[in-house]
């Protein structure tokens, strides 16, 4: 099937809507399950939940990916699931499940959409190899300025800068793009299900219990607010299970284009889920964004037609 290369781009961008859903979602998961902004610990937990679940539904994927075929646990770097799971899991949901509660979907999203910078700055620092070059520049200098026009919107769309919020889910976005600059440095030859499946359960595990500790009051779950946590899960697992899937068929170079989409997903459904405004500032940053994260691209667009 994804031999087709048309399937794999409709499947691409399917996993970008998935992702994109990501927010709406935990905020209105929070509203059913009647979480406020200083419910801090029920925050954590929720997340746990969700990733625990999704960590055994992407051992189910895997089962069926490698058709019953044996996987040597022993040669798997369990020092590294465990790093990879504090970071990506544990420490980057702790910061993106409480800022977003104080974030308009729209701004995080766009926030977000940041990763690709810090990707490539992450692994200039990380990565000896990798140097910096007018592109990425120029992309940096694009981005940030999306933000501070982003984030200048109004009161109206919660305007000003939040440490608690913003500064939050740009901390989350970080350790995303450490976390992957991690993998690609040391995760070779790593079976990338087993790889992620483990490091949210793992992960999960810490925020379970981390929530458990800090929560003030029980979780008051209910059956609509179960489903979307399940649904929450369903978007880790499958999304990571298709995004693989067309990479093993793909150059990376090729298909990161479609990564675009996530804040453009993640913004239309915060304001067709949420109601949220979509002012002229949010407009402005988010063009900004998508155009910074073209031009850092742009090389590699070029790379992967030339196939």
């Amino acid at each position: 099937m994804l031999r087709d290369k048309k399937k794999a781009i409709l499947l691409s961008i399917l996993a970008m809507l998935l992702w994109g859903s990501a927010i709406p979602l935990i905020k209105s998961t929070f509203v059913e399950l009647g979480i406020g902004q200083g419910d801090a610990g029920l925050k954590i937990l929720v997340a746990g939940i969700r990733f625990l679940f999704a960590g055994f539904l992407t051992l189910i994927y895997f089962k069926i990916s490698e058709k019953g075929r044996p996987v040597a646990f022993n040669k798997v770097n369990w020092k590294f699931v465990v790093i990879l799971a504090l970071i990506q899991t544990s420490l980057q949901y702790i910061f993106y499940y409480i800022g977003l509660s104080h974030v308009p979907g729209v701004r995080s999203s766009i926030i977000q959409s940041t990763n690709a910078f810090l990707v490539v700055l992450i692994s200039a620092i990380l990565i000896p190899k990798e140097k910096v070059n007018p592109n990425i520049i120029i992309a940096l200098i694009l981005g940030t300025m999306g933000i501070l026009i982003s984030k200048g919107a109004g009161e109206s769309a919660g305007g000003g800068f939040h440490a608690a919020g913003e500064g939050f889910v740009l901390m989350a976005t970080t350790l995303n793009a450490l976390a992957s600059v991690l993998i690609r440095k040391y995760g070779k030859g790593e079976n990338s299900f087993i790889l992620t499946a483990f490091q949210f359960i793992i992960g999960a595990t810490v925020l379970i219990v981390l929530g458990l500790c800090v929560a003030g009051r029980p979780l008051a779950l209910t059956a609509k607010g179960c489903l979307m946590i399940l649904y929450g899960s369903f978007i880790s697992a499958t999304s990571f299970s298709i995004w693989t899937s067309v990479l093993q068929h793909y150059h990376a170079n090729e298909f990161s284009v479609y990564k675009l989409f996530i804040p453009i997903f993640g913004s239309l459904l915060s304001v067709l889920v949420l109601g949220e405004p979509f002012t002229l500032n949010m407009a402005i940053g988010l063009a900004l964004v998508l155009l910074g994260s073209f031009i850092l691209n742009r090389k590699k667009i070029k790379l992967g037609l030339g196939r």
